[in-house]
C-alpha cells in the first residue's frame, strides 16, 4: 500500500476522532446546562439637568426673572417660602408666575412687583391668611419642577430681598389768609371820623385863666340878683 495513501487515511481518521470529540462534549454541555448565555447590555439615559437662575435681588420695586433651559422638557412652578433674618421661613401663596418658554424649553419665567406685593402667607397660629411683610424678609425661596418623558427633576432657585420700609406721606398744607378786622357797626355810607387834639401853643403868660373866669361869673351873678331885688322892691 502506498505510502502516500496510508498517510492520508490516518489524517482523516484523526480528524473524524476530533470532530467525534467535539460533539460529544457539546451534547454533555447541554445535557448538564451549561450552556453559555450571551449578555446584551444597553447604556444608561443622560442624567437630566435643567437649567434656572434669576440675575437680580428683589428690591420690592422690580420683577423677579428666571432664565430657564428645560432641555427640551417642560416647567412648572412650585412652592415660595420667604425668610426672615433669623432664617424662618413661611409660605408664600398667591403669587401665579409668567412662564414664557419655547418648544425647546428655553425662556424666561416672571414674578411680577405686584404680584409679590399681593402675596399672603399665615400669620402665627396658621388660622388666617395675612399680608406678607416685606420689610422683614431676607430671602425668598422659589421651587420648579422640570420633566422630560419619565424624568423629572426639581430645582430651588435663592433671591436676596432687601425692601425698605417706604417713607411716610406728607401732605402740604395750605397757609392760612390773614383775616380782615371787622369793621364798626352803624349806617352804611357813614365815616368815622377821628380827631385829635391839638394843645395851644405856649406864650409864656403863667396867669390862672380859669380863677379869673369864677370871679366874673359869680360878679354876674350877683349883678342879676341886685337887680332883681330892686325891681322887686319899686
Amino acid at each position: 500500500m502506498n505510502k502516500r495513501f496510508m498517510t492520508m487515511l490516518v489524517a482523516c481518521a484523526l480528524s473524524v476522532s476530533a470532530l467525534s470529540t467535539t460533539a460529544v462534549f457539546a451534547e454533555d454541555a447541554v445535557v448538564n446546562g451549561d450552556t453559555p448565555t450571551v449578555t446584551e447590555t444597553t447604556p444608561a439615559p443622560a442624567a437630566y439637568e435643567p437649567e434656572i437662575s434669576a440675575a437680580t435681588a428683589w428690591t420690592g420695586d422690580n420683577d423677579i426673572v428666571f432664565d430657564v433651559d428645560a432641555k427640551g422638557g417642560t416647567v412648572n412652578q412650585g412652592e415660595m417660602y420667604a425668610y426672615d433674618a433669623s432664617d424662618l421661613s413661611n409660605p408664600v401663596m398667591g403669587v401665579e408666575a409668567k412662564v414664557e418658554v419655547n418648544e425647546e424649553g428655553k425662556g424666561k419665567i416672571t414674578f411680577t412687583k405686584d404680584a409679590l406685593k399681593n402675596a399672603k402667607t399665615w400669620d402665627e397660629n396658621f388660622e388666617n391668611q395675612i399680608a406678607v411683610d416685606w420689610t422683614k424678609v431676607s430671602k425668598i425661596e422659589f421651587g420648579f419642577m422640570f420633566a422630560l418623558g419619565d424624568q423629572t427633576k426639581s430645582k430651588t432657585v435663592y433671591v436676596e430681598a432687601s425692601v425698605k420700609t417706604p417713607a411716610p406721606t406728607v401732605t402740604p398744607t395750605t397757609p392760612a389768609k390773614p383775616t380782615t378786622p371787622a369793621k364798626p357797626a352803624g349806617n352804611k355810607g357813614t365815616t368815622t371820623t377821628t380827631t385829635t387834639k391839638k394843645e395851644a401853643p405856649k406864650t409864656g403868660d403863667t396867669m390862672n385863666v380859669a380863677l379869673y373866669a369864677s370871679l366874673l361869673l359869680v360878679s354876674a351873678l350877683a349883678a342879676v340878683v341886685l337887680t332883681t331885688k330892686k325891681r322887686m322892691a319899686e
